[in-house]
């Protein structure tokens, strides 16, 4: 058990002297001021720039998503345009002259009294590149589908008919929002 000596300290402690103790202060206050690896600038650069590099990561994705969103949504009225010969008055996911020709080719098919039912396919997104500016990209499409014409009547005409279409897709995006639509199509062989 400890005593209290005359001078009013516990015996069997160490006592340390005020300057040892303002001594090692300072030191601990240089190392952590110093850091281990350079100034604190670096740390704080290398920190904005994996935050950059990920949120333009997430940026990128995300606009991705939303072309492909945009892509499947044009095929889909695409597919019902085939069959009804009617275009919606404000389609979601296209414009420009991609709404244009699908217009004019629906009109066409009207006219002439055929409809076209898609018996199978299977559509798929071969590659989708963004701009660096992230205002437009460019998908590369690929459907191989079984298509049967039909006429006024309902009845078929002829066989079904196999295509393997390749198409090039140019989108566009609509002001600061992630919604692109689809802007040019363009056949490859």
């Amino acid at each position: 058990m400890y005593r209290r000596s005359h001078h009013g300290r516990l015996r069997g402690t160490k006592v340390r002297s005020d300057r040892a103790s303002l001594a090692l202060c300072a030191v601990f206050l240089a190392l952590a001021a110093s850091g281990c690896s350079g100034s604190s600038n670096d740390k704080t650069n290398a920190l904005s720039t994996s935050t950059n590099q990920t949120s333009r990561t997430d940026t990128e994705a995300t606009l991705i998503a939303a072309v492909r969103t945009a892509i499947n949504e044009d095929h889909r009225m695409s597919v019902r345009v085939l069959w009804t010969n009617a275009v919606p008055a404000r389609p979601r996911a296209t414009a420009g002259p991609a709404l244009v020709v699908l217009r004019r080719s629906a009109a066409v098919r009207a006219r002439r009294g055929i409809r076209v039912r898609v018996l199978s396919e299977q559509f798929r997104v071969v590659s989708i590149k963004l701009n660096p500016s992230y205002d437009r990209a460019i998908a590369v499409v690929y459907d191989p589908q079984r298509v049967r014409p039909f006429g006024r009547d309902g009845r078929p005409l002829g066989r079904p008919i196999l295509l393997k279409e390749r198409a090039r897709l140019e989108l566009r995006r609509l002001g600061p929002s992630t919604r692109f639509v689809v802007w040019k199509v363009t056949a490859l062989k």
